[in-house]
């Protein structure tokens, strides 16, 4: 009796494997194998609205990629079919399918919105990431390797680029100003993949302009980003800026980039590159003053005085030449400083 029902037992066990195993064969349909039968021929085309498409696809490529161990079904499911051929009009890979996490930043972020609304060069997972021959980030051939970043970022968003030709982005000269900064000398000059690059700064997939406030460039969030890699940095700054710290009311106080310019940051050149615009966010303020002995004096830029001047083409630091984002923060002059009245009327800056 034992034996009948473990018998009775293992055939029904035996059963719903084997019927298991058949259904997923169905469902995998042919393997990597049976396609390449045919997409191993490079002279294999396709025609799609009169441009002829090569279906060829390099076998020791796939093999090389992270997606090795994939079947090729699992990506196009729609070529899963009980006879060849397959319907030649695929519908496209949905990276998202096992790329869940990802799939939704890229939607949230500028691209995927660019994208949902058709918009010209918006891009796809391919456009970053490639087709059959996507490898890890680790490896250093592969596009999203950390020395290729501001390559791969630079085929759209470098000038005279489609992107950037097409779209109005305030920023110019990206991929060249990065390069000649400090980010680009350590990464290009000196292979410390250590350094910033683009994603390290807008992100990789939940790519947001700077005027959101999710944004990690926005004005709240870029001391954030920014001690990413600079750790403890408000700790310096604590004498620079009102002695306090960052996180206490981010925008509040200057934030990185008014005076370390974005994607041009070098320590030789913040002082070139201070526009006036930065020196009149504090020197515009009604009532901004310094106090020498028992003076005070108006420290307050007015921009029509500017536009009126025989100056008004010189930028503030043209003349203002000791000027420097290392100094403390307000300006103190040294112990014992007479002002002349000269310089009183004028309302300078001056250390």
């Amino acid at each position: 009796m034992i034996t009948k029902i473990f018998s009775s037992r293992y055939l029904s066990f035996a059963f719903t494997l084997l019927t298991s195993l058949l259904f997923l064969n169905l469902a995998l349909g042919q393997s990597n194998d049976d396609c390449m039968m045919c997409h191993e021929d490079p002279t294999l085309t396709s025609i799609r609205q009169g441009k002829t498409y090569s279906m060829f696809v390099n076998k020791s490529v796939v093999q090389h990629s992270v997606h090795a161990d994939v079947q090729c079904v699992s990506c196009h499911q729609d070529a899963d079919v009980a006879e060849f051929p397959h319907n030649e009009d695929l519908s496209p890979v949905d990276c998202g399918f096992c790329h869940d996490v990802a799939q939704l930043e890229f939607e949230r972020g500028i691209h995927g919105q660019a994208l949902k609304l058709n918009a010209l060069y918006a891009p796809t997972c391919v456009e970053c990431h490639g087709d059959h021959d996507i490898l890890l980030s680790s490896n250093p051939e592969s596009r999203t390797y950390k020395m290729n970043i501001p390559v791969l970022c630079g085929r759209c968003h470098r000038e005279g680029a489609p992107v950037a030709r097409t779209y109005n982005i305030s920023e110019h000269n990206i991929l060249e100003n990065y390069s000649e900064g400090i980010h680009g000398e350590g990464l290009f000059k000196r292979g410390l993949i250590v350094t910033a690059t683009c994603n390290d700064c807008h992100g990789n997939h939940l790519v947001l302009p700077h005027t959101s406030p999710n944004s990690t460039i926005s004005p709240n969030n870029i001391a954030s980003t920014c001690m990413k890699c600079h750790a403890e940095i408000e700790k310096v700054h604590t004498k620079i800026i009102k002695e306090e710290l960052w996180e206490k009311e981010p925008g509040a106080i200057p934030a990185c980039t008014d005076c370390h310019p974005s994607h041009k940051v070098n320590a030789e050149n913040i002082v070139n590159t201070i526009s006036d615009q930065s020196c009149l966010k504090c020197h515009e303020e009604k009532g901004i003053h310094m106090v020498v002995g028992d003076s005070i004096i108006s420290l307050e830029v007015r921009k029509e005085d500017i536009a009126n001047s025989v100056h008004r083409t010189i930028t503030c630091v043209k003349c203002h030449s000791d000027v420097s984002t290392s100094l403390q923060r307000p300006v103190r002059p040294p112990k014992g400083w007479i002002v002349p009245i000269a310089m009183q009327k004028l309302r300078l800056c001056m250390p």
